[in-house]
Formats: structure tokens, sequence, C-alpha cells
């Protein structure tokens, strides 16, 4: 036989045993959809990819029982008009019910995990036959979830340990003594408690703009030494910060921190609900029976009440509405502001165009700057509006000061900072003294008295202490009479 001819018959019974192979697969192995409903219908083939152990709607949920290692609880499912908003793809109409928790709300999403998971349980492979049933964590098991059907049929679910290496978690189902692995994202649902049902939304977002202002606003607590610190809207033009605190001392409020405070009362987001009407036990457990910070406000739609226990590694609990919260440090400013945060680094540092009187008294003697502001309008043709400007005229002890060096001289008097709280000593003779009148009628006054380590202290208003640099002092009481005299300033950088 020819050599062509050879490999020509070869050629052709390759061919033909390939196409006898298709054939075979193609007429006897069934296709992914046959296999799928080969494997639904059948949780006892080890063949099947995957095994549908329980395939059912949320719709014919009536009710589900957990039990899990924080408890029991029951939640009632009843049949709703409006879609879930808590995700695209869920098809959950249901609405929930907490037995026992009857009027609270609960947190989005939970509810659905928990009835989406308990609906829809399928396995990867069978693991045992039931005969080891304690290697799997089924001598305690993790949840036993029994879901009860609108007909009245139930289907219980048992959660055992999670497999190694993060391959899922094992299951059993019923009374099938298989176990069988899942995947973990499969089992969230059953692991919720029941505080993990409840909405960890606390007081209300706003609706529109009036809602934003409070009619009350007191914090209080171990933390502020238990005194009431009383915030209200500033109201002087002497000033530019919005709010003022007017107890224990009456000064404004520090505009970066207390802008915070108030962005952070109506509406907070709890990491979760720990419990529901605590008894005094609790409440001293989570270090509420002594609260850390209370926060008493007042709205034209809600009312706040917080009590708030000190933060410990980055979490600290807060009770409002008899319910008991674990939040984020981090999520709530105010949580660590002390009074010294709350008002102001400056010392006194009032509106230029608000003074109509600055007395200075340092190195013996008293130096008064009055000032008179003529006010005018001039008309813009090109931006057609109106521009309102003004002119100032200074004296010093009755001579008339240059508006410039007046400016500077201002500019470095309300430039003083200010270190930390501290006792005063008031019945000391003050070094420096500068007391400031206002248009408005009212007025403020800053006293510096001596100190040591270049740091002097200053009584502010008469009742806020706290340190200043020596060196300020010095400064001013050098430049008060260079102003006084007309002689320029060196600007403070």
């Amino acid at each position: 036989m020819k050599k062509t001819t050879k490999s020509l018959i070869i050629a052709i019974a390759s061919v033909v045993v390939l196409v006898g192979a298709f054939l075979a697969v193609y007429y006897f192995v069934p296709d992914a959809e046959e296999n799928s409903e080969t494997s639904s219908d059948s949780t006892t083939s080890e063949a099947a990819d995957h095994y549908h152990l329980i395939s059912l709607s949320t719709s014919d949920i009536k009710q589900i029982d957990v039990e899990n290692e924080d408890g029991k609880y029951t939640l009632l499912a009843e049949a709703g008009a409006v879609e879930s908003e808590v995700s695209i793809d869920s098809t959950d109409n249901n609405v929930y019910t907490l037995v026992g928790y009857e009027k609270m709300t609960l947190l989005d999403g939970q509810p659905q995990t928990l009835a989406e998971d308990a609906t829809s349980v399928t396995a990867t492979k069978i693991v045992n036959d039931g005969s080891n049933k304690s290697d799997f964590g089924f001598d305690k098991p993790r949840a036993i979830v029994t879901v009860t059907l609108n007909s009245g049929d139930k289907r219980t679910i048992t959660l055992g340990d999670d497999a190694p290496d993060s391959k899922g978690a094992y299951l059993t189902v019923d009374g099938d003594e298989n176990i069988y692995l899942v995947e973990s994202d499969s089992i969230d649902g059953f692991l919720i408690t029941e505080m993990g049902m409840l909405s960890t939304d606390i007081g209300t977002s706003l609706n529109d703009d009036n809602e934003t202002k409070f009619t009350k606003m007191v914090f209080s607590g171990t933390n502020f030494d238990n005194k009431e610190v009383v915030f209200d809207y500033n109201t002087s033009d002497a000033f530019t910060e919005t709010y003022v605190i007017t107890s224990p001392d009456k000064t404004v409020a520090n505009e970066d921190t207390s802008t915070f405070v108030m962005n952070s009362i109506r509406y907070l987001a709890a990491e979760s609900v720990v419990e529901v009407e605590p008894n005094e036990k609790s409440l001293k457990e989570y270090g509420l029976d002594e609260p850390f910070i209370t926060v008493n406000a007042e709205y034209s739609d809600l009312k706040v009440n917080y009590k708030a226990s000190k933060p410990e590694n980055g979490t600290f609990y807060l009770l409002s509405d008899n319910i008991v919260y674990e939040m984020d440090e981090t999520a709530v400013p105010w949580i660590s502001y002390t009074y010294d945060d709350l008002i102001p680094s400056d010392i006194l540092a009032p509106k230029y165009d608000s003074v109509d009187k600055i007395t200075v008294d340092a190195g013996g003697k008293q130096y008064v700057f009055e000032t008179n502001r003529t006010r005018q309008t001039v008309r813009d043709d090109n931006e057609d509006t109106d521009i309102e400007t003004f002119t100032l005229d200074v004296k010093c002890n009755g001579k008339s000061l240059d508006e410039s060096i007046f400016t500077t001289f201002y500019n470095n008097l309300t430039s003083a900072q200010r270190s930390g709280l501290n006792d005063v000593d008031s019945s000391k003779k003050a070094v420096l003294t500068v007391t400031y009148e206002f248009s408005d009628g009212t007025s403020a006054k800053a006293e510096y008295f001596e100190g040591e380590n270049r740091k002097c202290p200053v009584l502010i208003n008469g009742s806020i202490g706290s340190t200043a640099f020596e060196s300020y002092v010095t400064k001013i009481t050098e430049d008060v009479v260079k102003a006084a005299n007309g002689e320029s300033i060196k600007s403070i950088s």
C-alpha cells in the first residue's frame, strides 16, 4: 500500500472518531439548562454543579423565626404595595415587623437580606452525609432559621461553622441529613441579631431651611463639669461669629467648632442599636448613668435629648428616646470637644468698623481712641449698584490720629491668641487692660497680668481665664505710646 493512501485512511478514521465523540456528547450529556433542572430536582446528585435546596419567592413568607448566637426573635411579613428601595435588584415588596418592636423602624435592607437568604438556598457541594455533624459545628449551630409560608408549610435552615480558607459555610436544610457547603455571602441574613434589625437613624434630617434654626441648645455632662453650656444666635454687629455662648460665660462661640456641632445634632447615624429600654444597671454598664455629654435641643419640628458616654477605642454609647446606640467617635464631632474648643482662640477680635471707642491702660497711663465714621453712598454706574463707603476720623486723647496708624495698631491689638483655660487671680493689678465699646451699645474687655515663662494670665470679659504671650503685652504697651504720638507702627506678621 502506498504511503499516501495509508495516511488518508488514518485521517478519515480520525474524523470518524471525532464525529462519534461529538454525537455522544450532544445526545447523552445534558445541556446547561437540563443540568440546572436536574440539580434543582435532586439534592443528592454528586454530579450536579449546584444544589438548589430552597427556591421560593419572598412573597410566600408569613413569618421568620431566628435563633442565633445573640438570641431569638420573630419577623413577620405582610405583602406591601411599594417596592423595596434597598436594592435595584430586589423584588421584595413585603412590609416587615419585628415582634416586640412593632412601633420601631427597621433598618433598611436587613429584613430583606434575611428573607432573601432564607428563600434562596443554593449549595455548591455535599461535604458530609451527616455522620460527623459535630465536626462541622452542628452540635452548637450558629443559627437556626425557620420560615413559615403563607400555605402553613415550614422550612428550617441550620447553620454550622465556616469552612476553612474562607471557602464558605456549612448548612443543613429540613430533615436532609446531608451537610452542604454554601457561599459565605448567602448566609449573612441568618447572623443578623435582633437589635441588628432596628434602624440606626437618630432624629430627622432637614426638610426646609426654617428647621435649621434651634430655639434651644444646651450642652452639659462631666465633660463640662456638669455646667450648662448654653448656645444662642449672635445678634451683635460687633463680631462675625454665628453663635454666642450665654452660660457659663458670655462670649461668642468658636466659629469652626460651633458650626460642626450644630450640623451634627438633629440627625445622627449610629453604628448599631445595642439595647432598647435599658434599666439602671445597663445604663451604668454603658457609662450613661453619669453622662460624659448631654445635649438638649429644640427645633420647630424636633426635640433632641442625647446622653453620651465617654469615648473608648473610637466608639461611645448614646441614649436617645430610650434606645442605646453604639456610635463611631469620628462621626459625631461634639463628642471630642471641650469647653475650651467651643470658645474662640482669639482673645478679642471684634469687627474693625464696629468699634466706637477703645481704652488702653498700659504703663500707668490711659489712652482713649475714639472713632467717628462718616458713611456715604456712591453710585457705581458701571455696575449699576450703590456702594456704601465711609471715612474714619480717629482721635487719641483728643488728638487727631492718622487712619493708617490706627489701622495697624488695631490689627496688632486684636491679634492676640489665648492658650487654654486657666484660673486668673484678678485681685492683682493688670499690666495691660483693653476695653472696647461698640456702636450697638455693647462692650468687651481683656485684662493682662504679670506672668512667668513668657506667658501672661489674661481675663476675658471678667470671667474667662487664659494665658497670652508676654511678647504681645510688651508689643502693645510699646505700640500704644507710638500710636498716641502719631508714630508709625510695625505690623505683627
